[in-house]
């Protein structure tokens, strides 16, 4: 396949932003001069750790944007554009690619982003996806650190579908006991991310901290509470589950994949207490599933997670790790 080809049949058109030049110089131009922040971040897939050579592209395409708008998401901040770079070895065509772009077009309109530029190159082997994100802004972001004693600690959406779904991938012969159609709603949570744009305007009015949960939810609950200096208190009898998700946990009783297993990419965050009432309504009126896992406990030298028997949450078997 020839460079400026892809870039021109499939990737000229995702710049539709003015500030991108049309992908026809090696940077972008953005105005920020009516913004006092620009907010980014970045993060990368790889094939065989993050998704699979067997994935539908346009799936892989989402994910890569969807795990990259879901930082924004948890800071409160709405994403403006991205820059992208992809490399690729010889097992890539461009039927791939075609339906790569499409799933980034799909995606672009769904979230209001634009491509701003990036870089194309050829790998020696697998399939490597970059994307920063940027927003701009002139609110400041929700940290990980602002969380106070007595807060509520909430989570949004469901929790463990997609570490069980990616389990269910790795374990293709067996079904645990659960039916096609639960197999595959869990499945597509792992192909398929949902962060909610919606979820913005609810952090930047109710919440003390916040990220978003990518490592497994105790994984990153530790890393919240270590970030504020406190303990958090966490009732595992409110974890929120999907249906299926249910299912699979009620007839296996392998709670360690949903809660360590990570790629959820919903919100966590803290909120005061005397937010509750109104924290609640809002999200019952934006139609946003939130739940209520907990409460923050006093400044601590050692923050921990303990449970609602007050016993200490530890790591586990299926905590992820990026090296190992």
């Amino acid at each position: 396949m020839d460079e400026k080809l892809i870039i021109k049949k499939y990737f000229k058109p995702l710049a539709s932003n003015r500030y991108s030049l049309h992908l026809k110089d090696d940077v972008a131009c953005i105005n920020v001069e009516d913004k006092k922040n620009i907010i980014a971040n970045q993060d990368s897939l790889v094939m065989g750790t993050h998704f699979f050579k067997s994935d539908d592209p346009t799936f892989i395409a989402k994910k890569s944007l969807r795990v990259n708008l879901s930082d924004l998401i948890s800071k409160g901040v709405t994403p403006y554009g991205y820059f992208m770079s992809i490399a690729m070895d010889n097992t890539i065509d461009e039927r791939w690619i075609q339906l790569f772009s499409k799933g980034l077009a799909e995606d672009q309109k769904k979230y209001n982003i634009s491509l701003f530029g990036g870089d194309t190159v050829s790998a020696p082997k697998g399939l490597f996806i970059t994307i920063n994100m940027i927003s701009t802004t002139n609110d400041g972001i929700i940290a990980r650190n602002g969380a106070s004693d007595g807060d509520n600690i909430y989570a949004t959406g469901s929790i463990g579908s997609s570490a069980i779904g990616l389990h269910l991938i790795k374990n293709k012969n067996d079904n645990f006991g659960l039916s096609q159609p639960d197999i595959k709603n869990l499945i597509r949570k792992y192909h398929l991310p949902n962060p909610r744009l919606k979820t913005i305007k609810l952090i930047k009015k109710f919440a003390s901290s916040s990220m978003d949960t990518t490592d497994g939810l105790f994984n990153d609950l530790l890393i919240l509470a270590e970030a504020s200096g406190r303990s958090f208190f966490i009732d595992k009898r409110s974890i929120p589950y999907s249906v299926s998700a249910k299912k699979f946990l009620s007839k296996n009783g392998d709670f360690d994949i949903a809660l360590y297993g990570g790629d959820d990419f919903e919100v966590i965050f803290t909120s005061p207490s005397s937010f509750e009432n109104k924290l609640l309504d809002y999200a019952k009126k934006i139609k946003l599933r939130i739940t209520k896992i907990g409460d923050v406990g006093g400044l601590s030298k050692n923050p921990r997670l303990f449970d609602h028997k007050h016993e200490e949450i530890k790591s586990s078997n299926y905590t992820f790790k990026h090296f190992k």
